[in-house]
């Protein structure tokens, strides 16, 4: 019989650090422009979430789209600009996925890692359930509905090992944690840092009860051998360094932007309040996670501060007119190199990946699946 190691509180070998990464604004930035279509090859790329999570292959030649709700993903062949193949799923059973999930992320071996509650499972591209993970019955602490898994990852050179990022709904704490699968043991990690997101934290009330929130959470990407750590309200980055075993800070500081988000949301308001509130925090900086390139060995990363109209939809929500983008380059230490304006590209940047020096921006063309190429030279 298998004897269970379980190794629960703090990394005491964790050293935090903060690191500080200055801008350099580039007034002659060389970038170019163009917008391609993905040929359905007589198929249909669902898009009524638009692109919803995007996943690109190791080797980046093809991106994966789930479509909520119907166990399926669309995998696109960047290469020749077409849908290859969809993927077909269950929904139940003993190879089932759910109708809806958490998340899902691509291994090395080309599996499909994928996540919700009572779920963190390997599935082949046939949809076959290859591996159940057993995170829930390894950390039992992780059972019910008050934990959630928001991001998994595979360590990149031990297929046993497995990184985590979760949040407790009651106090939105937000923790990793690190699996061995092999020996069933699991090690939690604080991450003190972004208990500052509280601070952008706010309760939404309907007549006094309780009807939701709004406010930045952790997003975790993963690069080679880092995990990256990042948040819409703050231009820093927590970062755990796989092979040193070491978790640290770097603050990026922007020549363009300010270097957090400036608006003070309320820490509780009425729901017919809670849009003006909320698009005063989108016209201020927000920033998005950073992108790796494996070609050029650059991240980039955008951040953006939205522009509203006078005019409601139909929801009372005041419509978007537009955006300010701006893009900083990072080599791969996540020093800034440079930064600009984009004064070509005025909207919100939606879902978006960098391979080969391009930065592909998810569009709608006619209700087919398109794509706004940046070239950064």
């Amino acid at each position: 019989m298998k004897n269970y190691v379980i190794v629960i509180g703090l990394l005491v070998i964790f050293g935090c650090s903060e690191n500080k990464s200055k801008s350099e604004v580039e007034p002659n930035f060389k970038l170019t422009q163009d917008t391609v279509v993905i040929d359905p090859i007589g198929g249909i790329i669902n898009l009524k979430d638009g692109l919803n999570s995007p996943e690109l292959s190791k080797d980046g030649k093809y991106l994966y789209h789930y479509t909520d709700g119907e166990a399926r993903f669309d995998k696109i062949n960047l290469d020749n600009l077409e849908l290859e193949e969809t993927l077909q799923f269950e929904k139940e059973g003993p190879n089932g996925m759910g109708s809806y999930i958490g998340g899902y992320a691509l291994t090395a071996g080309n599996q499909l890692m994928i996540w919700s509650y009572g779920l963190n499972a390997l599935f082949d591209q046939g949809g076959q359930k290859v591996r159940d993970l057993k995170l829930t019955k390894i950390a039992q602490e992780l059972q019910g509905s008050e934990i959630f898994p928001l991001r998994l990852m595979e360590h990149p050179t031990d297929t046993n090992r497995i990184f985590g990022l979760y949040v407790k709904w009651q106090d939105y704490q937000y923790f990793m944690m690190k699996f061995d699968l092999e020996i069933e043991s699991y090690e939690k990690v604080p991450l003190p840092e972004t208990e500052k997101l509280h601070e952008f934290r706010m309760d939404i009330q309907h007549n006094g009860r309780p009807a939701g929130g709004f406010g930045p959470k952790p997003r975790l990407t993963n690069f080679q051998d880092k995990i990256v750590l990042t948040n819409s309200a703050y231009n820093e980055a927590y970062v755990y360094d796989i092979p040193l075993d070491s978790l640290y800070l770097i603050s990026w500081s922007s020549e363009l932007t300010g270097n957090q988000n400036e608006y003070k949301l309320p820490k509780t308001v009425e729901l017919d309040q809670a849009g003006e509130h909320s698009r005063k925090y989108m016209e201020a900086i927000n920033f998005m996670e950073p992108k790796w390139d494996p070609v050029s060995q650059r991240y980039i990363r955008l951040s953006y501060k939205t522009k509203f109209g006078e005019e409601l939809n139909e929801f009372g929500e005041a419509e978007e007119t537009g955006a300010e983008v701006f893009l900083t380059v990072l080599d791969k230490s996540l020093n800034i190199i440079k930064e600009t304006f984009l004064d070509r590209y005025e909207k919100r940047p939606p879902p978006h990946f960098f391979i080969d020096n391009k930065i592909w921006l998810y569009e709608n063309i006619a209700d087919e699946l398109g794509f706004v190429r940046i070239t950064v030279d």
